[in-house]
């Protein structure tokens, strides 16, 4: 966690003249907003749009699956552990991408492979109730919701504001906050194992003790592309089609310029999508930022901002 804060603070410093928080103008069209960066240094490659602050769709999903995660680790709740799905989880059928029904039950690990993988909000609601109710019987959701903002704040998300547990409410933030977010995300184990994962079967039982599976098949295109890792892709009328992707490659060593020693410097790039007109032109575009973002980190590395 001291390594991520270091790292977050790293892209808040170097990034300052190009990622301003001073000036937070929402989106009044579908003019994309984007980030390429590389996670490490904070050095960022391209930018468009980044502090307007916009709808993110099912991105939301992410921070869900984050608090949830939080809170098994800090619990120690088990994957496993069966959750009740509440009415409430059903009132978007559009969404709904397991077809859950109240009284349901589905494990865990299921809801959160849905949550991460697909634009699913009926899972991404069964795991706000199941935590929330932890925190207030008479409004889990609405305590489940301000933790996704308290993270929000903690990690520096300064545009983001969260009105939902799912994507299926419109929540705002901008490309600087989702590159945070993911930074975020992708640091825990649990969460890049399913957000890297192609696809998954999914077990619901209904009320009557009938089981039935669902196959899963991650909606993020870009991890047929050799070392691309997570972490979401996503659509929605609102914020067009979305996406927070990874790749990674091995650390590298090399002569620190500041001090004359050898370093290792780890190699991660993240690019955040918003309001892209099409998954081709998401896919696509973020594709490009991938391979040439790879290309202009290796022409930078790292010694030219050490240049007097």
């Amino acid at each position: 966690m001291k390594k991520l804060k270091s790292r977050i603070a790293l892209l808040l410093t170097a990034g300052a003249a190009l990622l301003s928080s001073c000036s937070m103008p929402v989106a009044s069209d579908m003019t994309p907003s984007y980030v390429a960066m590389e996670t490490n240094s904070g050095r960022i490659l391209y930018a468009a749009n980044p502090n307007e602050r916009r709808p993110i769709g099912m991105l939301a999903n992410v921070a869900t699956a984050i608090v949830v995660l939080d809170w098994v680790n800090s619990k120690g709740v088990s994957m496993d552990t069966i959750l009740s799905v509440p009415e409430a989880a059903c009132q978007w059928p559009g969404s709904n991408l397991l077809h859950l029904r109240p009284g349901d039950r589905i494990t865990l690990r299921d809801a959160l492979h849905s949550t991460i993988m697909w634009d699913d909000s009926a899972s991404a609601t069964t795991l706000a109730y199941a935590c929330g109710s932890t925190l207030s019987m008479l409004d889990p959701e609405g305590a489940f919701i301000a933790q996704m903002n308290q993270m929000a704040a903690a990690i520096g998300m300064n545009a983001t504001r969260f009105k939902g547990s799912s994507g299926a409410t419109v929540s705002l933030a901008s490309t600087r906050d989702l590159a945070l977010m993911g930074m975020y995300a992708i640091e825990k184990p649990a969460f890049k194992g399913i957000s890297s994962k192609k696809s998954h079967v999914a077990t619901i039982t209904d009320i009557y003790g009938r089981p039935r599976q669902v196959s899963i098949t991650n909606s993020n295109r870009l991890l047929a592309y050799d070392n691309v890792d997570g972490v979401k892709a996503a659509r929605s009328r609102s914020a067009g089609c979305c996406l927070i992707a990874t790749s990674t490659r091995s650390s590298v060593k090399m002569v620190n310029p500041a001090t004359g020693k050898p370093a290792t410097y780890g190699q991660r790039l993240l690019v955040v999508m918003l309001g892209m007109p099409d998954n081709s032109a998401r896919n696509n575009t973020a594709a490009k930022f991938l391979s040439s973002g790879w290309d202009a980190w290796d022409a930078w590395l790292p010694s030219n901002d050490y240049q007097d």
